[in-house]
């Protein structure tokens, strides 16, 4: 099972550097009291082995350091620059002396006499530090708006879309009242919530005092709801979103019902690497899409203080237009008054927020300012996709199966078959309208995954229920042949695949007329198999009246005539001409 709160997943974690041994009473003691937001405590005794260690980390990981006066003083100065450092506390018995020379640090917090003054220590003075310097990473997606309308959604750039519509089917979800009990389970079952009393406790609060109108005070709690839920983010890991979509829906419309009014700029800092600069300023006048919740500020001034100033990292201050009254924004709100931490002038954009780059340019301070503007998928170029792929959705009325078929447009086919199969599990046993589709998609995704035997068990199911319970000429059976089709057309079976192709082409012809769309396709798929039967002229036959029919219902410049132009040109290269 994968692990979602370990020091590898973004959690705060402590390393301790005393000359005091680790199996003593006073250390002890003091790692008893250590607050539920550090998750892992590493305790050293020299110098190189405790530097190796924190130079290994990677950049997901990172640390508040403590050590002692003789021990910080040769250590602090190599390590303090570094991006897994967060924050620097010194044992000491001498304050007033040593306190000091450790200010010359920026991230040195302080000095502390006893070690178990850390564990009240480290709440009121780290707990924050966290959400913007650790788990605020700056995950996003670019779209060029240059070019054809009606280019394909790969075409665009599939990541994009697909983001965008992954969070608006979590979102659009029904609940059900089962929905927070399968979110309790969930997290009683990963390993590291068990092996933590906190993390029990806090889940047993969840479940008893969690409501839809607590969401956003949940999100910005140092829990582990925060931890889970930005890690599934970053790392687009489906089953954590999936029992977090009751979650993420009470959020949007909590954002949504205290949406913010007025027109005007908010701010963020923000550390970068140099490759995710590189990638922005490569991208002025596109749009980005952010894949987080985004926390800004109306006051500029408070926002520099997360520029940053991080070994091997850039500084960048965005500067954010916003105009609310845009159609079609995602909602963002002053969360001041709904948050755990509640700070004046914070500003949180749900997630999947999209912004167009108006401009980056450096300052005299080597801050590199980066100029956004609030947009919405309204935009010229997105409408028309967004609307199509919309509506391909919605022609399925059960969610786990809409949500299974945008899983597989995404390519996540492993992650498609799961939700099809619980779909599957949840139909009755005289179900007959539902079933068939769930044997045809999971055939869909065999056949994508190469497994052609198990593709045609799954297909030859679903076709044997339709043809029982519908007429042959019915759409659907052309559809699930046309799929075993393929699967024998893969397997180089081009007779058996010829054969079942003109029987869909019948069966669509007779549906939707001669001219239809269903048609062309159908004929495209014949002329591919032609002219691998070395059929050729047979094949620019069917490739031609493909083309005809897409002349009649496409606009100009439409990707399917690529298609078309591509498959006759095969054709006639394989002619020698």
């Amino acid at each position: 099972m994968q692990s979602y709160l370990t020091a590898n997943n973004n959690n705060v974690n402590m390393v301790w550097l005393l000359d005091i041994p680790s199996n003593s009473q006073n250390i002890l003691d003091a790692l008893e009291q250590i607050p539920s937001s550090i998750n892992h405590i590493k305790t050293f005794e020299n110098i190189i082995g405790c530097e190796q260690f924190i130079r290994s980390l990677s950049d997901d990981d990172y640390i508040v350091f403590i050590a002692d006066v003789p021990l910080g003083q040769q250590i602090i100065p190599r390590i303090h620059q570094l991006r897994q450092v967060l924050a620097i506390y010194i044992y000491s018995t001498e304050i007033q002396s040593n306190e000091s020379w450790f200010r010359q640090f920026r991230k040195f917090r302080g000095i502390c006499s006893q070690l178990n003054q850390l564990a009240n220590l480290m709440p009121s003075r780290y707990r924050r530090r966290p959400r913007r310097e650790a788990d605020d990473l700056f995950s996003f997606d670019i779209l060029s708006t240059g070019g054809d309308q009606e280019k394909s959604t790969a075409e665009l750039d599939g990541h994009f879309i697909h983001s965008q519509l992954l969070i608006e089917a979590l979102q659009k979800m029904k609940s059900t009242s089962t929905v927070i009990e399968e979110f309790i389970r969930f997290c009683q079952d990963q390993k590291d919530i068990k092996d933590h009393n906190c993390y029990l406790k806090l889940v047993h609060e969840f479940q008893n005092e969690y409501s839809s109108d607590k969401s956003v005070w949940w999100y910005t709690r140092d829990s582990f709801v925060y931890r889970m839920l930005n890690k599934a983010l970053r790392v687009q890991n489906i089953d954590v979103l999936f029992v977090f979509r009751f979650f993420l829906r009470d959020i949007a419309q909590q954002l949504k019902e205290n949406q913010w009014s007025s027109p005007g700029y908010v701010y963020r800092g923000q550390s970068l690497s140099k490759y995710e600069l590189k990638r922005l300023q490569q991208s002025v006048g596109k749009l980005i899409s952010i894949n987080s919740l985004l926390s800004t500020t109306l006051y500029r001034d408070v926002a520099k203080v997360y520029v940053g100033n991080t070994e091997g990292l850039e500084k960048v201050l965005f500067i954010i237009y916003v105009n609310p009254l845009i159609d079609g924004i995602k909602p963002f709100a002053d969360i001041t008054f709904l948050s755990d931490f509640p700070q004046e002038g914070e500003i949180l954009f749900m997630l999947g927020s999209i912004f167009q780059i108006e401009s980056i340019q450096i300052d005299e301070y080597g801050v590199w300012l980066i100029e956004l503007k609030l947009c919405s998928d309204h935009d010229e170029v997105l409408k028309p996709i967004f609307n199509y792929l919309r509506r391909e959705s919605s022609r399925c009325e059960l969610d786990l199966l809409a949500f299974g078929n945008l899983l597989h447009d995404m390519g996540k086919f492993e992650d498609s078959k799961n939700y099809y199969n619980r779909c599957l599990k949840l139909l009755p046993l005289n179900d007959h309208v539902w079933k068939p589709y769930c044997y045809y998609l999971l055939g869909l995704v065999a056949t994508e995954c190469g497994d052609d035997k198990c593709a045609l068990d799954l297909l030859s199911k679903s076709l044997n229920i339709r043809r029982q319970t519908l007429k042959s000429s019915d759409p659907s059976i052309a559809d699930t042949l046309t799929a075993i089709a393929r699967v024998h057309y893969n397997s180089c079976n081009f007779d058996q695949a010829l054969q079942l192709y003109r029987e869909v082409l019948a069966i669509f012809q007779q549906a939707f007329g001669e001219d239809d769309l269903t048609s062309a396709m159908t004929y495209t798929n014949i002329g591919v198999v032609c002219k691998e039967q070395k059929l050729y002229f047979d094949a620019l036959n069917y490739h031609k009246k493909a083309r005809e029919i897409r002349l009649k219902h496409l606009p100009p410049g439409h990707f399917r005539f690529g298609t078309s132009w591509n498959n006759i040109g095969e054709v006639y290269q394989r002619l020698g001409e």
